[in-house]
């Protein structure tokens, strides 16, 4: 089983997670979070849930204070404009990747984008309210495309070259008229194309027929089971299984995070339960394979040097979700023993958690993106709104973690106890 695992799955989970297409979608996203993050924020400061707190700034600032603060000016200059932000990233990184210059493709996929995409009756008019989260896959897919018809024709050098002489940024510019008056020339084409269908728009196809489907899938139950099993079982291995999740399913996850933000801020019911924070808050206890609860067990229960010792150099990292001193340190990779609660305990929490969030015993990520670094037991209350429901949530898991673990560890400690004692 180890060696299909590492001369058949591995690699080929390694190059999916390399390939071009992942890693310029990934990017793209990533170079939207710190917009993501600081609306998030704004977000939270705007609605706490204290009425204390509320009645102070309403003193402060006046009645409707976070709807002026927030919601009519920093989410539109924040949240609003994911979709641009993304379609930079996108293209530029994808052009990159092939070792071109990639600001000038990503301005073009910016274009593209406000091209092909109709967000009124009229074909002719944008509404600058969907420039962020609605249509944010089909601006995934407009810049992947934007980004190759740039790169074809760089390959076949069809640009305006100037003399050496010329500074690099006019000389640049320059490089960028053809291929971005393609670029322009083909939008258009695909606007009135895709006019002429029943979607009405590229977006809108891109939406229904692949976006949908594909979000569905995702954030499902077996999409769940999934993809814990995937990262978990790579982890085991060596393998970062985060990164290589995260490469195929971010894009999913982060348009469900997006469609619940738009649900929340219109005072909606939140439509999913899977986003990258249900993974990111919920499922990362301590780091990936819940490995807080055994961090805290070592620091407590254990008896052996190398379990004390373990324990004391990975509680301040697995407090802010890094583990890898203890996943490197026991070690918790390609320890057959070991292996079973790092894969059993994260798939057990997600399963509760889907099912809990699904039938609404516990709130649902709301949309407010927190970093992945903030520390357990806090995330889930703000992730969630500030309900108290995502901090009860965290708890449960968080014990459902601890009892997985204690059998394995426990074991694993008086093995560590006998080497030491010099015991056979």
């Amino acid at each position: 089983m180890k060696k299909w695992f590492e001369e058949k799955f591995i690699p080929v989970a390694t190059r999916i997670a390399n390939s071009r297409i992942l890693c310029a979608l990934r990017d793209g996203i990533v170079m939207a979070m710190p917009l993501m993050i600081i609306g998030s924020l704004f977000i939270i400061i705007s609605d706490f849930p204290s009425d204390a707190y509320q009645s102070f700034m309403a003193g402060m600032f006046g009645e409707g204070w976070g709807d002026k603060l927030v919601w009519s000016t920093v989410f539109p200059a924040t949240m609003s404009i994911i979709s641009l932000i993304a379609s930079f990233g996108v293209a530029k990184s994808l052009v990159e990747s092939y070792g071109y210059k990639g600001d000038p493709a990503g301005v073009m996929a910016i274009a593209a984008y406000l091209i092909v995409t109709t967000f009124d009756s009229d074909m002719w008019g944008w509404n600058a309210d969907y420039l962020g989260t609605s249509y944010l896959f089909s601006a995934l897919v407009i810049s992947l495309l934007a980004g190759y018809v740039y790169k074809f024709v760089l390959d076949r050098d069809l640009v305006i070259k100037l003399p050496e002489s010329v500074p690099p940024a006019i000389s640049g510019s320059f490089t960028a008229l053809i291929p971005g008056l393609i670029i322009v020339v083909l939008a258009l084409i695909v606007k009135f194309i895709f006019a002429k269908t029943p979607y009405g728009d590229f977006s809108t196809a891109i939406l229904t027929v692949v976006g949908t489907p594909l979000t569905k899938a995702g954030t499902s139950l077996g999409g769940v089971i999934a993809t814990t099993l995937v990262e978990q079982i790579l982890w085991s291995f060596g393998i970062h299984g985060s990164n290589v999740v995260s490469s195929i399913m971010g894009p999913i996850w982060s348009n469900a995070q997006m469609a619940n933000l738009s649900a929340y801020q219109a005072g909606q019911a939140i439509p999913y339960a899977v986003t990258t924070s249900f993974v990111e808050n919920f499922l990362w206890i301590g780091g990936s394979g819940a490995t807080l609860p055994l961090v805290i067990w070592l620091c407590v229960f254990a008896k052996s040097k190398i379990g004390k010792q373990v324990g004391r150099l990975s509680l301040a990292p697995g407090i802010f979700n890094i583990n890898e001193p203890v996943v490197f340190g026991m070690p918790v990779v390609l320890n057959p023993f070991l292996m079973i609660p790092y894969i059993c305990a994260p798939l057990v929490i997600a399963i509760f958690t889907y099912i809990t969030m699904s039938m609404n015993i516990f709130p649902k990520p709301c949309g407010i993106s927190i970093n992945w670094t903030i520390p357990y037991f806090l995330c889930g209350y703000l992730t969630t709104g500030g309900k108290i429901g995502g901090f009860i949530l965290q708890v449960i898991n968080f014990f459902i973690a601890f009892v997985i673990w204690w059998p394995f560890v426990r074991a694993w400690d008086k093995e560590q106890l006998k080497k030491e004692n010099g015991e056979e």
